[in-house]
């Protein structure tokens, strides 16, 4: 699904949270790959802090816009189970929440979404046990610290195949990258994306005028965590007729209260350990 996305709003609005956000981890700081994700929220005892690791001015004539997503975006669940390390979970959670609205009893009893379509953040009650459910299914805590990739995905897997349903992952990664034609199939396709961050840099865009973008990096996390994607943001500068630089982004829903949708480079190598599409049916 292609929209006009605004960057005056959602980007400007992530830039304002950002603001907010102490800033603890060190930039410039060197990174060992993550085999497991521990997913730093509120209930680990650990604020989601924010570093800025880059920002830069862009000046142009004129600039274009596209924006790709699944139909409604996917819910907004954050940690309302009160579990620790649980970033796998609410993950999963989101991805079954995105499909109950087509496939009703994948969370017994409750509805997702609203007569609109949209989806709503959550409940108190069956999301969290949808949570709970996941927590422990993904084996999460259980031979370290978080969940594995390999756990991570066996237990979503368990959950929706226990819900009388079938379920299939495919990788969208190629090399150390997110294919872009596999990502862009994908949400045309309404289907999310389950992403393996080894470190979670965020991007903002924002407007300082009518022909100036402020672009500001920020490391949200110091660990692993797991996002959904399901959007894709695509920024084209101009000088005249001339395209000068291009800026592609993935929109995600992060799990976390307090930046609940984020801004990723896919350009970027060294932050993705994995990627799949999720098709339930």
């Amino acid at each position: 699904m292609l929209k006009i996305f605004k960057k005056s709003c959602a980007f400007v609005a992530a830039a304002i949270l950002l603001i907010n956000i102490t800033c603890v981890f060190g930039a410039g700081a060197t990174y060992e790959r993550n085999s497991r994700y521990s997913g730093y929220g509120e209930y680990d005892g650990i604020t989601p802090y924010a570093t800025e690791i880059s920002r830069e001015t862009i000046t142009y004539t004129r600039s274009e816009e596209e924006y790709i997503e699944t139909k409604n975006g996917v819910p907004m669940y954050t940690n309302t189970a009160n579990l620790s390390n649980s970033c796998g979970a609410i993950g999963g959670a989101i991805v079954v929440g995105f499909y109950d609205k087509y496939y009703e009893n994948l969370i017994p009893g409750y509805t997702p979404h609203l007569s609109s379509g949209k989806y709503k953040n959550g409940d108190i009650t069956y999301v969290p046990q949808l949570m709970r459910d996941l927590y422990t299914l993904m084996r999460t805590n259980v031979d370290d610290v978080g969940v594995s990739e390999s756990d991570c995905i066996e237990g979503l897997k368990q959950y929706v195949k226990g819900k009388g349903y079938s379920i299939q992952l495919n990788s969208i990664r190629s090399g150390s990258v997110v294919n872009e034609s596999l990502l862009k199939n994908s949400l045309n396709n309404n289907q999310p994306v389950l992403l393996f961050c080894d470190k979670t840099d965020i991007y903002t865009v924002a407007s300082s005028n009518t022909n100036t973008d402020i672009v500001v990096g920020t490391n949200l996390t110091s660990g692993g965590h797991i996002v959904v994607a399901y959007g894709f943001y695509t920024l084209k500068y101009y000088n005249g007729n001339t395209l000068f630089r291009t800026d592609k982004y993935i929109n995600v829903a992060t799990g976390l209260s307090s930046l609940k949708n984020m801004f990723i480079k896919i350009e970027s190598t060294d932050w993705c350990n994995g990627a799949y599409s999720v098709a339930v049916y």
